[in-house]
């Protein structure tokens, strides 16, 4: 999960009449987006965008197209977020939006599964973060950084970023407890594929508790999904069962197409585990009738190990 940077809201400065109505549409999308409403956010954002293009003021502009670049990354639009990203950071002259611009355009890249590319990208996000020297953006950065590498199936190298950008969190003043819930998930995560169990889970039931006290719903469903992982791979499949479960009403309330998918996958085996062939089938069904390109789908889950092929973090 990647970490959200919002800083065109902070840059904004007051260049005009219009001002408060911009502002007023960046703070709502940016509060719309860590509550995990992402519909809600994008439309914020996108008439912000609109009434900087009917201004005329291509610092908003810029701005704007970044928060919403955050919003479609968040929603997995990657080829959508990446539009424009290069062309702002070639032109940009403050800082912060060099830097939200090489850091979006990774992201983006990340999703896509072109790797090599996105490190390019977080390389350059990462310099212009040195050169400013805040953990506002040096944090997402490492964060990022452990996100590509994890994709690579570069588990201590991810780990290592992970609690760089954990460590800076905690040494910011103020209420960082919205990017701690991400950066914990994503370590207990990690720290499940390194096959530290123990280890995980408790990291991902701290990150669920920071992610309930601030009401970011998608780390929530995030986390309730990465739980019942872990305590499916202990052999705790009982307790798993009702983790999932939460996991997937949340996500489907939410829209979070991802981890409904994932649910379906996890729920399904713990069917399997547990003899209950009917919870095994509802949940393999609801698969096959998602990829109707694979018309054996069904019948080769019921016969493997799910979780030796399922990737929760894409």
């Amino acid at each position: 999960m990647e970490e959200l940077n919002l800083p065109a809201d902070a840059a904004e400065a007051d260049p005009g009449p219009d001002s408060a109505l911009y502002r007023s549409l960046a703070e709502r999308g940016a509060r719309k987006l860590r509550e995990g409403d992402f519909p809600a956010a994008l439309e914020a954002y996108e008439r912000a965008l609109e009434l900087a293009r009917a201004q005329g003021d291509s610092a908003r502009i810029d701005r704007a197209e970044l928060d919403r670049a955050v919003v479609l990354l968040q929603m997995g639009e990657a080829r959508r977020a990446e539009e424009g990203l290069r062309e702002i950071l070639l032109r940009a002259e403050d800082p912060l939006v060099a830097w939200s611009a090489a850091y979006n355009l990774s992201s983006s890249l990340r999703q896509q599964g072109r790797y090599d590319q996105a490190l390019r990208y977080a390389r350059r996000a990462f310099e212009r973060a040195q050169a400013m020297g805040t953990p506002e953006t040096l944090a997402p950065v490492h964060n990022l950084l452990g996100n590509i590498y994890l994709c690579r199936s570069y588990l201590v190298q991810a780990l290592r970023e992970y609690e760089k950008a954990l460590e800076l969190r905690r040494s910011q003043p103020g209420d960082t407890r919205y990017s701690r819930a991400i950066l914990e998930d994503n370590i207990g995560y990690c720290l499940l594929l390194l096959k530290r169990l123990d280890e995980g889970v408790a990291t991902i039931r701290r990150a669920l508790a920071l992610a309930e006290e601030v009401g970011d719903r998608r780390c929530r469903a995030e986390c309730l999904q990465d739980l019942c992982y872990g305590l499916l791979l202990q052999g705790r499949h009982e307790e798993a069962i009702p983790m999932g479960e939460a996991a997937i009403r949340e996500a489907r309330g939410m829209g979070f197409a991802d981890i409904v998918e994932n649910c379906h996958y996890l729920l399904g085996e713990l069917g399997n585990r547990t003899g209950d062939f009917r919870r095994r089938d509802r949940h393999f069904q609801q698969l096959q009738q998602m990829h109707p390109e694979l018309p054996f789908l069904k019948d080769f889950l019921c016969s493997v190990d799910v979780t030796g092929i399922i990737t929760l973090k894409r």
